[in-house]
């Protein structure tokens, strides 16, 4: 919304490089008698004001330089800009929202993992109570599984501790007044089905067409060349054309009683030929020509970058999908479990089998959230177009 603010100061700026300037109206009143006038016969001495001549006149610039034109294509221009730079706060925003609602599927199926984890150890700890009343266990033992239980409980507070927050930044960054206005669940990308990796060149090629930041820098560059036109067009003095109207009292010394002319002013260029603002135009030029550059640097960067996390994560999760690393935790943890429950291997050792399963499908998710931020962060880069 601040963005487009900018907009509309833009097209201001364009109303006021459009307006004409404002004629001059003036008036004046001359031949008023000081002191003893010249007798004008029959004895009679003038008053101050008896033989006043005055005028009345108009006049306006002649802008035969193209100035207002020169200075309406700038502002045409800088308009175009503004718009642009609106395309491209758009192109942020839509990379915080994708980020904040990565986030949130993430955290809603972290939450959803250490929920699964907690029923199935809460299932483990009844055991290990009636085996301790059996005597099959001793009672240390009981109490140690009572106390990593209550590990997993914790976790489950804080991971709703942080799909809460997670739910508040997106409806932050949505400008919603309470998470309640969010659905009930976010669903994710499905980052099972075979990914195609992106192409670097093509999606290259486009940003360098398309991305709001580098077609405004390249639009400011014309702005400043405009700007310039302008400038140097500001240098070149205006002629001015007038109508006057006088009439005179005076009529005795031979005056005609009324009368026009015309008149044609042309304001000598010897000092002020608007050298400060040609220089500054100048200078705007180079650093429009600096920021082009700049930005195309940064847009092959970006783009190359994002490509290349895509590459990444994807080959992280082919690790974790196709190698089978998940199934393999989650058979270890099912046969770990069953193992313990028939006495077959010690506390310690189910633990381990725990943690290293959490720690698997932990790390996966991370994957995942990583290869979804990594998928927007190529949109972001390219300069996806938002409508």
């Amino acid at each position: 919304i601040a963005a487009r603010f900018a907009i509309e100061a833009a097209q201001v700026e364009r109303i006021a490089a459009g307006m004409y300037p404002n004629p001059v109206l003036y008036y004046t009143a001359g031949n008023v008698v000081l002191g003893s006038g010249n007798p004008q016969g029959q004895g009679l001495s003038p008053g101050p004001a008896s033989q006043l001549v005055q005028s009345i006149g108009v006049s306006e610039i002649i802008d035969v330089w193209a100035k207002r034109r020169a200075r309406m294509q700038a502002a045409d221009l800088g308009v175009e800009q503004q718009r642009l730079f609106v395309g491209d706060v758009l192109r942020e925003i839509v990379l915080s929202v994708r980020g904040a609602f990565t986030d949130l599927v993430r955290e809603q199926a972290e939450h959803e993992l250490v929920r699964d984890i907690k029923s199935h150890y809460d299932e483990t700890t009844r055991l290990a109570r009636a085996r301790v009343r059996a005597g099959e266990i001793s009672e240390a033992e009981g109490q140690k599984i009572e106390l990593e239980g209550l590990k997993y409980q914790n976790a489950v507070i804080d991971s709703e501790m942080e799909l809460d927050l997670a739910r508040r930044k997106l409806a932050t960054q949505l400008g919603f007044a309470s998470t309640g206005q969010l659905p009930g669940e976010a669903i994710g990308a499905d980052t099972g089905a075979p990914r195609a990796l992106p192409a670097l060149e093509p999606l290259l090629a486009r940003a360098l067409r398309d991305r709001p930041d580098l077609v405004a820098a390249k639009k400011g560059r014309q702005v400043a060349q405009a700007t310039l036109t302008a400038a140097r067009r500001e240098g070149y003095p205006d002629p001015s054309l007038g109508l006057t109207y006088t009439h005179s009292e005076f009529t005795v010394s031979g005056d005609n009683a009324n009368t026009l002319a015309l008149t044609l002013a042309f304001p000598l260029p010897l000092f002020d030929r608007n050298q400060a603002g040609v220089a500054r135009a100048n200078l705007d030029v180079k650093r429009g020509e600096s920021e082009v550059a700049r930005a195309d640097l940064r847009v092959r960067q970006e783009v190359a970058e994002a490509v290349r996390r895509v590459e990444r994560a994807a080959a992280v999760l082919d690790v974790y999908e196709g190698a089978g690393m998940l199934g393999r935790a989650d058979k270890a943890l099912r046969v770990a479990e069953t193992s313990y429950k028939a006495g077959s291997i010690s506390l310690l050792e189910l633990l381990e089998a725990q943690r290293t399963f959490i720690a698997t499908r932990m790390q996966y998710l991370e994957s995942q959230d990583d290869y979804r931020k990594a998928l927007a962060a190529v949109k972001h880069a390219v300069g996806e177009k938002v409508p």
